[in-house]
């Protein structure tokens, strides 16, 4: 009887943890799947706000109910995720929570941890958020969730948490500048800090361009902004010198005189960094130039940066710096077009459908071609923004040699004698 008890415990304690991703409910993880930790209880329930955003029977939800400002439950999979075609997981969340309340993705094993944060941008609705784990190594097979990081449950509604539809996804390349929002190979995750909320949204002058909408919540703090991609930042470095120092966005306010402030720093040194400030000079939309030889005070001169040899590959925004949310009221803002060196307006982007990408997957070399364009530079970037190679071309094709490198996703970054692209590359 003993050993058929041992046993019978050993099958269902295996059982319980044969999991992996994607997660929908739906199949056989039951609440017994669930690990919760300092306050938080998670459970497989019958969908309560089912609907056409999320027409799924089952859901797993969260309470978090006193405890720690950590409170979650994880899931334990059978295996390490695997990155070598994938970089992001998304996710869809209801909660009546207030807008920008922080849902911590974190993924555990292997003695090691790693994290990302996403706010929410609605309440009292189903939506997606995305998380990006570029460059994540294949070591964790313990997805943990926690909701409303950094304050502690009460049990109630606002500190209950509805989740569905796990799962990775492709989350495109690094982000780069140029910076339009409209490349559908470019990973355009934002990162928002100390209470602002940003997503990608129409432009509300033209609903046929993307751009980018932020603005702070109620308990924002003065110095709330967003960065332009994730924590990883660009995918090269911003080359600032004291005679080519100015970055442009083309940015929406509500007003003139709105203090807008742009930061650049070490993508690895969050102390090393560079900030100037403009005011807006009109209502509505309009291109602002940012000088980095003009510091905001306070702040580390540019000259100071570069004498001791500190490099910029990171880009923050910031909407009436110094502005709390609060007294913000919740006012949009929007922004697009940002570069280095000079305003984009007359850049032309190509989509990865006009080229062709064969073989791909490749075991050994990859050939680009446009039917029309002359191809002038191909760079290539790893799956983490790592620039790997760049070549000149004066031809309508393209060789990549990718016989030495590594099996997973590359970009192209394509530049041609009539616009730029990025293409999704795979070595197998």
């Amino acid at each position: 009887m003993r050993v058929f008890t041992f046993l019978t415990l050993l099958l269902f304690s295996i059982s319980v943890n044969a999991q992996s991703l994607p997660i929908d409910f739906e199949g056989d993880l039951t609440t017994e799947d669930f690990t919760d930790f300092d306050g938080g209880v998670g459970t497989v329930i019958s969908n309560p706000q089912m609907n056409d955003d999320n027409p799924s029977a089952t859901v797993g939800q969260i309470v978090r109910d006193g405890g720690a400002v950590f409170a979650g439950s994880k899931i334990i999979l059978d295996d390490n995720l695997n990155w070598s075609e994938t970089n992001g997981i998304s996710m869809q969340i209801y909660s009546i929570a207030p807008v920008g309340t922080t849902v911590k993705f974190k993924l555990e094993g292997g003695g090691g941890a790693t994290e990302r944060d996403r706010q929410t941008t609605v309440s009292g609705a189903w939506e997606t958020l995305t998380w990006d784990f570029s460059g994540t190594p294949a070591t964790f097979n313990e997805v943990v969730f926690m909701f409303d990081f950094g304050n502690v449950g009460d049990g109630s509604a606002a500190s209950t948490f509805l989740f569905d539809n796990v799962q990775q996804f492709d989350a495109g390349a690094q982000i780069d500048y140029p910076v339009t929002f409209e490349d559908t190979n470019v990973n355009y995750t934002l990162t928002d800090f100390e209470g602002n909320s940003s997503q990608l949204v129409a432009d509300p002058e033209n609903p046929d361009n993307t751009v980018a909408r932020a603005f702070k919540t109620e308990d924002a703090s003065p110095s709330a902004g967003t960065t332009i991609g994730t924590p990883a930042g660009f995918a090269t470095d911003i080359p600032l010198t004291l005679n080519d120092s100015k970055m442009y966005v083309r940015v929406w306010s509500p007003a003139a005189d709105i203090p807008v402030r742009l930061k650049v720093e070490n993508r690895n040194d969050p102390t090393q960094t560079c900030e100037t400030e403009v005011n807006t000079t009109t209502a509505g939309w309009q291109d602002m130039e940012f000088d980095f030889t003009n510091e905001a005070p306070g702040t580390a001169a540019l000259e100071f940066g570069l004498n001791n040899g500190w490099t910029y590959g990171k880009a923050s925004i910031f909407f009436n710096f110094g502005v709390g949310g609060a007294q913000d009221e919740g006012q949009f803002y929007y922004f697009d077009n940002v570069n280095f060196g000079s305003p984009i307006s007359g850049t032309k982007f190509l989509a990865a459908t006009e080229f062709s990408v064969f073989p791909n997957p490749t075991a050994g070399n990859w050939v680009i071609a446009h039917a029309d364009y002359l191809l002038q530079e191909v760079r290539i970037f790893d799956a983490t923004g790592k620039l790997i190679s760049v070549q000149q071309v004066n031809d309508y094709t393209a060789q990549v040699n990718a016989t030495a490198l590594a099996a997973g996703i590359y970009f192209a970054q394509i530049k041609t004698e009539s616009g730029r692209a990025w293409l999704k590359l795979i070595k197998k």
